[in-house]
């Protein structure tokens, strides 16, 4: 509030080394990183707020600026659509949705171990033993996406993908700062990292950080 951005920007830095993890740290830190000009800063610790919090209207709506203003533009229907609301649910919620199933699948083969089975115990039985297998599998699809999937920020003003893991190799294309990317491959400080449309080319290590 007192406009020392910079100060700001340190302060949450030394906060995030100790470890802590909090939804309105990383927010406040990325505003503080695009008020003093570090827009791909600003867009990483958005982008790892929203991992903390996937619903939180203020970094929705200050990411989507961020986007607007960074030099490469990210396909309209990001985070969107049908994909959208495979990503809305995070995985804690997941993982309760299945384990309340689990206990009432378990509570009800109790009750018809004890009482007489009966059409009503059926339907129950069978309506909980969908509900456990499909959260589960969801469950299981996002856990993976998470483990497997890598996403990374470009953080220097320009940086130049080229075709192989050093810097003599032909140059690909150029991507700028607040750029996404996914991250497939590592080697010798560089990764191999694939744009929105397709197109893959290796990166220096330290033009990008991990989200």
């Amino acid at each position: 509030r007192g406009g020392e951005f910079a100060a700001a920007r340190q302060r949450y830095l030394a906060a995030v080394k100790t470890g802590l993890q909090d939804v309105n740290l990383f927010y406040n830190l990325g505003n503080a990183c695009f008020k003093s000009e570090h827009l791909g800063e600003a867009v990483l610790w958005y982008e790892r707020s929203l991992r903390l919090d996937r619903r939180d209207e203020d970094v929705l709506a200050n990411l989507r600026f961020a986007r607007r203003v960074k030099r490469d533009q990210d396909p309209e229907d990001d985070g969107e659509g049908i994909y959208g609301l495979y990503l809305w649910p995070t995985l804690n919620e997941l993982f309760v949705a299945t384990s309340l199933g689990l206990i009432g699948l378990f509570i009800t083969a109790c009750w018809r171990l004890w009482r007489r089975p009966g059409l009503p115990a059926r339907i129950v039985v069978v309506s909980l033993s969908v509900w456990v297998v499909g959260a589960g599998v969801f469950t299981g699809t996002r856990l993976q996406r998470q483990l497997t999937l890598t996403e990374a920020v470009v953080l220097v003003e320009e940086g130049t993908a080229r075709s192989g893991p050093e810097s003599a190799q032909t140059p690909v294309f150029v991507v700028h700062e607040g750029t996404k990317v996914v991250v497939e491959r590592r080697e010798d400080g560089w990764l191999l990292v694939r744009l929105a449309n397709g197109l893959g080319g290796w990166l220096p290590a330290k033009d990008v950080a991990i989200i």
